[in-house]
C-alpha cells in the first residue's frame, strides 16, 4: 500500500470515469438495438427486472457502507484480526440476505401476471427472467463483501477496470444475441452470466490487502465484530430505504400507475441511460473518497478533511458542469441518434433530468457525513424526500407519464441538498457551506451555463444535417469556450501545474506518500 490516497484517489478517478464512458457508449449503440430486435413493450420487461433486482439491494441494510466505513479505518490502524472477523461474518450475512432474495423473486414471478400489467405473450417470459434473476443472487451478494474489501484497501483502479471488463462482455452478450437472434430469457441468462465472470478475479486480488482471500471468504460467525458495522448501518439501512426507493421505484411505479403500462418504462430507461451516465460519474467519486474520508476522520486529521472537501467539490463540480451541460446542448441530437424521431418528444425531461444532476457536487461533503457516523438526521430528510417524490409520481403519473418521475425525483433532490447545506455542513460537519457553494460549485456551473448558451447561439448560424455532426460541432465549441473560461477565471496556475506533476508521477508508477 505504498500509493498514496491522493494518487489513489486519482487512479481510480481515471479509471472510474474510464469505465462509466465505455458502458455509456456501449448502452448507448445496444440498448436501440434491443428495442428494435425486441420491440419496446418486451424491452420494457428487462427494464422492470432490473428495477426490481436493484430494489431488492435494500436488503443489504446499508451493510455495504458500513463494510467501507469500518473496514477503511481498521486498514488505517492495521487491525487485521478485526477485518478477517467482519468480511467472514458478512459472508454469512450475505448468504442468508442472497437466500431471501430468491425466495422473493420466485414469488414474484410466480404472480407476475397479478402484479404487474403484462400482455399474454409476456408473462411466461418475465416468469422465466424472474427465476434467471433468483438463481444468481447468492452468488452476486457473495460478491459485494469482495468488493467492499478492495474498495477500503482503496484497490479502485482494479475494481473500475473490472467494470471495464463487464462492460466489454454484457457489451458482447448484446450483440451476440441480436446476430443470432437469441430469445430473451436466453440473452437475459447470458447477461447476468457475464455480470458474474469477473469475481474469481476480485477473490484473487484481495492477496494486495497482505490477508489470506480464503481467511476472508471462510464463512463464520463474529457477532461482536460484525455488531459495530450492523449498528452504524441500520441508520444507512433507514435512510437507504428511503433514498433507494425515490431512486428506483420510479419505474415501477410508472408501470403500474401510468395510462401506457409497461410501455412508459421503455421511455424510462432511454433517458434514464443517459443521465445514469452521469449518475454513475457521481458515483465513482463518492466510491473514492468515502474510504479517503474515513481514514482521515479515523486518524483525525482535520486538514486533509477539510482539503478534500472544499477542493474535492470544486473540481467535482468543474468535470460535472462540464458532462452534462455538454450532454443538454445536445439532448435532441443524441435522442435522434440514440432511439429515433419517435422518442423526440422526451427532450424536454431528459434536459431537465439532466439538470438536476447537478446535486452531485456534493459527493466529498456526503462521503465526510458518512464517514464521520452522526447519520441519524439522513433518516428524517430521506424519508421526506421519498414521501414527496412517490407522491408526486403516482399523482402525475397518469398526466406526464414518464416526466412524473423526473419531478419527482427533482422534488427528491430539492430536499435532499438543501438538507445537507442548512443542516449537516453548517452544524454537524462544521464547514463553511457558503463557502463550498459559492467558491466550489457555483462558478464552473455559471461558465457551463454561459458557455452552453453562446454554443446554441453560434450553432444556429450554422445549417447542420447530420445529427452526428452537430454533436461534433456543439461539443468541440462548448469544451473550447468553457475550458477557456475555467482556465482564465477559476484555476489557477500553481493548481493545474500541481495535478499536471500528480497525473505525470501516477503515469511512471512513482509512489509518493504526500496527500
Amino acid at each position: 500500500m505504498g500509493e498514496s490516497s491522493y494518487s489513489k484517489i486519482l487512479s481510480g478517478s481515471f479509471w472510474g470515469i474510464a469505465s462509466v464512458v465505455f458502458d455509456s457508449i456501449a448502452k448507448f449503440i445496444t440498448i436501440p438495438l434491443l428495442i428494435g430486435y425486441y420491440g419496446k413493450a418486451d424491452y420494457g420487461l428487462i427494464a422492470l427486472a432490473f428495477s426490481l433486482n436493484v430494489y431488492l439491494r435494500l436488503l443489504d441494510m446499508g451493510v455495504g457502507i458500513g463494510a467501507v466505513r469500518y473496514l477503511s479505518m481498521w486498514l488505517a490502524k492495521n487491525e487485521k484480526d478485526k477485518i478477517i472477523k467482519a468480511s467472514q461474518s458478512s459472508i454469512v450475512f450475505y448468504g442468508g440476505l442472497g437466500a431471501i432474495n430468491t425466495t422473493i423473486l420466485i414469488v414474484v414471478g410466480i404472480y407476475a401476471d397479478h402484479i404487474f400489467e403484462l400482455q399474454p405473450d409476456q408473462i411466461n417470459v418475465f416468469k422465466w427472467m424472474m427465476f434467471i434473476l433468483a438463481a444468481s443472487t447468492i452468488i452476486n451478494w457473495l460478491s459485494y463483501i469482495v468488493k467492499q474489501l478492495l474498495t477500503a484497501n482503496e484497490d479502485l483502479a482494479w475494481i473500475n477496470q473490472m467494470t471495464l471488463i463487464t462492460s466489454t462482455l454484457t457489451f458482447g452478450t448484446a450483440i451476440i444475441t441480436i446476430g443470432l437472434k437469441l430469445t430473451l430469457p436466453v440473452y437475459f441468462t447470458l447477461y447476468i452470466i457475464s455480470t458474474l465472470f469477473i469475481l474469481p478475479l476480485n477473490i484473487y486480488r484481495l492477496r494486495k490487502t497482505d490477508i489470506s482471500p480464503w481467511k476472508l471468504i471462510k464463512p463464520k460467525w463474529h457477532y461482536p465484530v460484525f455488531k459495530e458495522i450492523l449498528m452504524y448501518s441500520l441508520a444507512i439501512f433507514a435512510m437507504g430505504i428511503f433514498q433507494f426507493s425515490a431512486t428506483n421505484l420510479r419505474p415501477v411505479l410508472l408501470g403500474a400507475f401510468a395510462p401506457q403500462g409497461v410501455s412508459v418504462v421503455t421511455d424510462y430507461r432511454v433517458i434514464e441511460t443517459i443521465c445514469l451516465f452521469v449518475m454513475t460519474l457521481g458515483g465513482v467519486f463518492f466510491q473514492v473518497l468515502l474510504p479517503a474520508s474515513s481514514k482521515n476522520v479515523a486518524l483525525g486529521d482535520t486538514k486533509k478533511t477539510e482539503f478534500l472537501v472544499y477542493s474535492g467539490t470544486k473540481y467535482v463540480s468543474l468535470f460535472l458542469a462540464l458532462i452534462i451541460f455538454g450532454l443538454v446542448i445536445n439532448a435532441k441530437s443524441l435522442l435522434d441518434i440514440y432511439v429515433g424521431e419517435e422518442f423526440l418528444y422526451l427532450t424536454v425531461w431528459l434536459v431537465f433530468w439532466l439538470l438536476t444532476l447537478l446535486e452531485l457536487h456534493v459527493a466529498p461533503v456526503s462521503s465526510l457525513i458518512l464517514s464521520t457516523g452522526r447519520t441519524r438526521p439522513l433518516v428524517y430528510s430521506a424519508a421526506l424526500g421519498f414521501i414527496a417524490s412517490a407522491s408526486l409520481t403516482i399523482l402525475l403519473a397518469p398526466v406526464y407519464n414518464v416526466g412524473a418521475a423526473v419531478i419527482g425525483y427533482l422534488v427528491h433532490i430539492l430536499i435532499q441538498v438543501g438538507f445537507s447545506y442548512f443542516y449537516y455542513i453548517p452544524y454537524i460537519l462544521k464547514l463553511d457551506g457558503k463557502r463550498i457553494f459559492v467558491n466550489s460549485f457555483l462558478p464552473s456551473t455559471l461558465l457551463a451555463a454561459v458557455s452552453g448558451i453562446g454554443v446554441i447561439m453560434i450553432n444556429k448560424l450554422f445549417v447542420i444535417d447530420s445529427d452526428l455532426l452537430k454533436i461534433i460541432f456543439r461539443s468541440v465549441l462548448f469544451m473550447m469556450f468553457y475550458g477557456l473560461l475555467c482556465y482564465k477565471l477559476i484555476l489557477k496556475p500553481e493548481e493545474l501545474q500541481y495535478i499536471l506533476q500528480r497525473l505525470k508521477k501516477l503515469a511512471n508508477g512513482r509512489n509518493n506518500n504526500g496527500s
